[in-house]
């Protein structure tokens, strides 16, 4: 017999975890600050667009996530001190300089009306700036430059904040985990974003989203996608006769976004959440109180291992974190085998869990807390490959000890949801982040009503998506569906070529915020 009461400690800094599996006696206990190497980190903050009025309030709450958003939130910071402070920063830039982009940078130099704070000096092409052969103690480095000039140019530099798609900076500067000043993004989209919070943090003209909106309209790239993607979403989310399903992978919660989520959810206007387990899992964690913190480069990851501290890119997740979710997943568990069957699906799990975090904390801002509250089904189509999964596993195994039959997760009941949905709307919309599995499975349901029809005899409309947004980094030519485009997918008939189709193949982290500030400020205000 397993012993009904067990004591762990798995590297939560300032917690302990006492469970009894089949019942709802268990508990967390906090204590008042974290040990060991947590107390040297810095927790991270959720980014909360209900606090957040312009762009660069937006800004800055990203300093205090992941991923892009932490490196806009941070450089966006570096470079308004520098703009306030000390010796002026040199801007160098390599591109057309009959570009939108250019006339921006060189308003950013421009000392005649001292717009933004001492202005950039500049702005110079890569060799203009390394034949003049003078070195400068603070650089913005906005595009590529030449291969042939690099170590010139970066001898020539000292504190330089590097923005470009290429990925170049000085060497050693960017680490595993670790990414200072730099933004890995397109100049198009991110300086047009700079140059408003600039305007706002120094001479105090406040800019909001419709503002970006319109400001990134005069740029092509990553701008131009971003624009017709907050339009997009905003049509799908106010089309009253669309049913908006939401994908979501990648490690958006970890990332600090959960909220963004969870005020997508209370629209009232997405009708069906398809997630990974993991993003559910580090959601749940938020939820119910774990904290993430900001990985420090100087801490080996031997040191995090023994701890129990888990690295996802420049974010740890305490491995004692996931104690807080396993009473919740046992409870949900044992409360769906008191209904008398064996027998699950992972929209059902994850009510019970959203029932028992918004029961215990109504304020929750948590994916399945939220979609508790609004009735909307979370699917995971792979739920074993998660923390959750982990746990159903290990509580299956107790159960077999235990002489008791183990729970069985059939995903077809998930699909019939899915199914249900996509086959009773007047109009289908999707709003998907990132890609994999999510992305797929609510996808199919296009081609799994096309052969329903065909092969049961019945007769049914064509059931496509009308309206489309996706934001996800990846490339077509990859060939992985991650990449696919939306034409390729309305090939599969999953799509409808007449519709509403927008693609942004950016960082969500850097994207979606403004987007959706922007998509639902008409809803909000109603």
């Amino acid at each position: 017999m397993w012993n009904s009461s067990v004591q762990r400690k798995r590297g939560i800094a300032g917690r302990t975890f006492k469970q009894t599996p089949f019942s709802s006696d268990w508990k967390i206990s906090v204590t008042e600050r974290p040990q060991g190497i947590l107390s040297r980190l810095t927790p991270l903050t959720p980014l909360d667009l209900r606090a957040c009025r312009t762009v660069s309030d937006i800004v800055a709450g990203m300093a205090l996530c992941s991923f892009g958003a932490r490196m806009l939130g941070e450089v966006a910071a570096t470079l308004t001190t520098w703009l306030s402070n000390g010796p002026r920063p040199v801007l160098i830039y390599d591109g057309k300089t009959s570009m939108p982009l250019y006339h921006l940078l060189r308003k950013l130099c421009n000392l005649q009306n001292d717009t933004y704070g001492k202005g950039f000096e500049g702005p110079y092409s890569p060799d203009e700036f390394v034949r003049a052969n003078k070195t400068k103690e603070r650089a913005l480095i906005v595009g590529q430059y030449p291969e042939r000039i690099e170590d010139e140019l970066h001898a020539l530099v000292g504190d330089a904040i590097f923005v470009n798609v290429t990925r170049q900076c000085k060497p050693g500067q960017v680490q595993d985990g670790y990414f200072p000043n730099v933004v890995f993004a397109d100049p198009t989209y991110i300086m047009p974003l700079l140059a408003l919070v600039f305007d706002e943090r120094l001479n105090g003209t406040a800019h909001d989203v419709a503002d970006l909106m319109h400001e990134l309209q005069n740029y092509g790239g990553t701008a131009k996608q971003v624009v017709h993607g907050a339009y997009t979403l905003r049509k799908m989310l106010e089309d009253r006769r669309c049913t908006v399903m939401l994908t979501l992978s990648g490690a958006m919660t970890i990332a600090k976004m959960q909220r963004v989520i969870t005020d997508l959810l209370d629209t009232g206007r997405i009708a069906l959440v398809s997630a990974t387990g993991a993003l559910n899992t580090h959601g749940f964690v938020e939820g119910s109180g774990g904290m993430h913190y900001k990985h420090d480069p100087t801490i080996p990851d031997e040191d995090l291992a023994a701890e129990g501290l888990n690295r996802v890119t420049d974010t740890i997740e305490p491995e004692g974190n996931f104690d807080l979710i396993e009473g919740y997943v046992i409870e949900a568990l044992d409360a769906i085998v008191a209904k008398g069957s064996l027998i699950t699906n992972s929209a059902a799990l994850h009510w019970e869990m959203g029932r028992r975090l918004a029961e215990r904390d109504p304020t929750a801002r948590a994916i399945l807390a939220t979609a508790y509250r609004q009735n909307i089904p979370v699917l995971t189509s792979a739920v074993m490959d998660s923390e959750v999964g982990n746990d159903i596993f290990v509580h299956n195994a107790r159960r077999r000890a235990m002489g008791l039959e183990p729970i069985i997760f059939d995903q077809e009941r998930d699909t019939r949801v899915l199914f249900a949905l996509g086959r009773d709307a007047e109009r289908l919309g999707i709003f998907t982040i990132g890609g994999g599995v999510p992305r797929n499975n609510t996808q199919n349901v296009g081609p799994l009503a096309e052969i329903y029809a065909a092969r049961l005899g019945e007769k049914m409309d064509p059931v496509r998506f009308f309206y489309a947004c996706r934001i996800c980094p990846d490339h077509m030519d990859t060939g992985h569906l991650s990449g696919c485009t939306y034409r390729e997918g309305a090939t599969w008939r999953k799509f409808d070529f007449d519709g509403m189709l927008a693609e942004v193949q950016a960082d969500a982290t850097l994207t979606w915020p403004f987007m959706q500030k922007f998509a639902t400020a008409r809803l909000l205000a109603a």
